[in-house]
C-alpha cells in the first residue's frame, strides 16, 4: 500500500457489492522506479466463482430492468469515475508508466468521455427491429402478421482488459456490456489492476445492484480460466496478446461461449511519395504513444525504396532527440515499460532482427541506469518482411522500415502478416484511399483518420474478432432473437 493510503481507501476486489480482501497481497511496481505502487489484497478461485454465481443471479433483474433506467445507473457510474479523475490518472501513471499527459486526456478523460458517447449511441439502437417477409406468404393456413428482430443480452460477460490503457478498455467492455443488459465480472491486468478496481469503488457509489459489475483482481491465472471455462459465464471480451487469446477460445469452446477478442498487431504506416517527409514523425509518435506499448501502432513504416535512406536518416535524428525518463516530467517524451520481461523481449526482438541482416540506426539497448523498465527508442532497417523483426509483435519502442518499389509492392508488403488488426496510409487522400482498400486490416487510418466511440475497430486473422466502440461494438454485447406472430 503506498504510503498515505489508508485501509480504507485501498483498493480491493468487489463481489456482491461486497469488498474483498483476505488473499495473498499482489505487488503493484512502478515501471519508472520500481517502487512499490500499492499492495493489492488478491481475490482467490472461490471468490471468482462467487463472482460469476452472482452475476448469474443478478442477470434477471438487471436484463428486465428499463434500457433508459440502466443507462442512467451506468451515467452515474461514470460520474463518480469523474470525480476520481485526478487519482486515476495518478495511478494510471504510477501503475503503467504512462506519461502524465496521456493518463489525463486519453486514459481516463478520454475514456470516460468515450464511455459517454456509448450511451448516447445505445440509445439510438432499436431494442427491435421489423423483419419484412414476403406478403405473400402461407405459413401453416395462416399469414404473417408480424415479423420481428429482437436485440437481447448475452448474460454474463467474463472481461479481461490489457495492461497499456487499462481503464480505457475496461470501459469499452464494461459500458456497453452494462447497457445491453448483461451483467459483469471483470479481472483488470496484474500488472495494472489498480484504475480498473477504481470501477468497483464507482459502482458501489453509483448504487449498481449488487452482482451486476463484480470486480476482482488476481496474481495468477486461475481466476482468469475459470472465467473463461464456468457454463454460467456467456461470453468472453479479452484485450491481449494472440497467444492468449488463442488458449481462451480453446478454453471457452466446450460451453460455446460467445468471444470477443482483441489480440496483437504488427501495423503497417505506408508513406507514398507525396508524403514521405511525414515518416519520421509518424516513428515518433509511436514512440511516445505508450512507449510503443499499442496494438493499433504503425510499428511496420513502408516508404519508397528510393527515399528510404533520407528516412532513416531523418529518423534517427528525430529519435535521438527524443526524451527517455520520468513520465511525470513534461519533458519526457517516451516513458518505461511495464516490466523487465518486455524489455527482455525487446532486446531479443532487436537481437533477431540483426541475426537475419537488419541494421539498427537509432537505439537499441536497454536503459537500466535510468532506474526502471526503459528501453531506448529504435529504428531498425529491415530488406523486406522477411525478418521477424516485421513479423513478430514486439510491443515496445522498436520501429521497423522497409522500402517498396511500387504500390503494389507496398499493398503485398503491407500485407505480409498474419495480423490485421490496423494500418494507415499517408498521402493524397485518393490514392491513399486506393491503397487503403487493399490492405487487410480491421480498420485503416487515411491521414491520420479518425479513432473515437462513433467508429468501431477490431482485428482480422490473429488480430481477434469482433468489434469494439461504435454500434457494432454495442451489438457486439446483444443476441438477435426472430418473433414470428401469424394471423388465423
Amino acid at each position: 500500500m503506498r504510503a498515505g493510503t489508508t485501509e480504507a481507501s485501498a483498493p480491493h476486489s468487489f463481489v456482491d457489492g461486497v469488498r474483498l480482501g483476505r488473499g495473498p497481497l499482489l505487488r503493484v511496481a512502478n515501471p519508472a522506479d520500481l517502487s512499490t505502487v500499492a499492495e493489492v489484497p488478491t481475490a482467490e478461485p472461490a471468490d471468482f466463482q462467487r463472482a460469476v454465481r452472482a452475476a448469474r443471479r443478478a442477470f434477471d433483474g438487471w436484463s428486465r430492468t428499463p434500457a433508459a433506467e440502466r443507462a442512467s445507473l451506468v451515467l452515474g457510474f461514470l460520474s463518480a469515475l469523474e470525480a476520481r479523475r485526478e487519482r486515476l490518472a495518478d495511478t494510471v501513471v504510477a501503475e503503467t508508466g504512462a506519461l502524465l499527459s496521456s493518463a489525463r486526456t486519453l486514459q481516463v478523460a478520454g475514456a470516460i468521455e468515450q464511455a459517454r458517447a456509448a450511451v448516447r449511441i445505445h440509445a439510438s439502437l432499436p431494442e427491435e427491429e421489423h423483419n419484412p417477409v414476403p406478403l405473400d406468404g402461407l405459413v401453416a393456413g395462416g399469414r404473417v402478421a408480424a415479423s420481428v428482430l429482437s436485440w437481447e443480452p448475452l448474460g454474463v460477460v467474463a472481461a479481461m482488459p490489457a495492461y497499456n490503457v487499462p481503464l480505457f478498455l475496461a470501459l469499452w467492455k464494461v459500458v456497453p456490456a452494462l447497457l445491453t443488459g448483461n451483467t459483469v465480472v471483470l479481472r483488470p491486468s496484474p500488472l495494472a489492476p489498480l484504475a480498473v478496481l477504481a470501477a468497483g469503488e464507482a459502482a458501489e457509489e453509483a448504487g449498481l445492484p449488487p452482482g451486476v459489475l463484480n470486480v476482482l483482481a488476481e496474481e495468477g491465472t486461475a481466476g482468469a480460466v475459470l472465467m473463461t471455462t464456468a457454463p454460467e459465464v456467456d461470453a468472453v471480451s479479452f484485450t491481449g496478446s494472440s497467444a492468449v487469446g488463442a488458449a481462451i477460445a480453446a478454453q471457452a469452446a466446450p460451453t460455446h461461449k460467445r468471444l470477443m477478442l482483441e489480440l496483437g498487431g504488427k501495423s503497417a504506416g505506408v508513406y507514398l511519395p507525396d508524403a514521405v517527409d511525414g515518416a519520421a514523425d509518424g516513428i515518433a509518435v509511436v514512440m511516445r504513444a505508450m512507449a510503443g506499448q499499442g496494438c493499433v501502432l504503425q510499428t511496420r513504416v513502408l516508404v519508397p525504396q528510393e527515399s528510404k535512406r533520407r528516412v532513416l536518416r531523418d529518423a534517427a535524428d528525430r529519435v535521438a532527440a527524443l526524451r527517455l525518463g520520468d513520465p511525470r516530467d513534461p519533458a519526457t517524451d517516451v516513458g518505461p515499460l511495464i516490466s523487465d520481461a518486455q524489455v527482455r523481449r525487446c532486446e531479443d526482438h532487436v537481437a533477431a532482427a540483426l541475426a537475419h541482416g537488419g541494421r539498427v540506426v537509432a537505439g537499441g539497448r536497454a536503459r537500466p541506469d535510468l532506474g526502471g523498465h526503459f528501453f531506448e527508442p529504435t529504428v531498425v532497417d529491415l530488406d523486406d518482411t522477411a525478418n521477424p523483426l516485421a513479423q513478430e509483435e514486439t510491443f515496445g519502442p522498436v520501429v521497423s522500415v522497409i522500402g517498396y518499389r511500387d504500390l503494389d509492392h507496398a499493398v503485398e508488403l503491407a500485407n505480409d502478416t498474419v495480423y490485421g488488426l490496423s494500418g494507415a496510409v499517408f498521402g493524397a487522400a485518393d490514392r491513399a484511399l486506393a491503397v487503403a482498400r487493399r490492405i487487410r486490416s480491421g480498420a485503416v487510418l487515411v491521414n491520420g483518420g479518425y479513432f473515437g466511440p462513433f467508429a468501431s475497430s477490431g482485428g482480422w486473422r490473429h488480430s481477434g474478432r469482433s468489434r469494439e466502440r461504435g454500434r457494432e461494438g454495442i451489438r457486439a454485447y446483444q443476441q438477435v432473437k426472430h418473433l414470428t406472430a401469424v394471423s388465423r
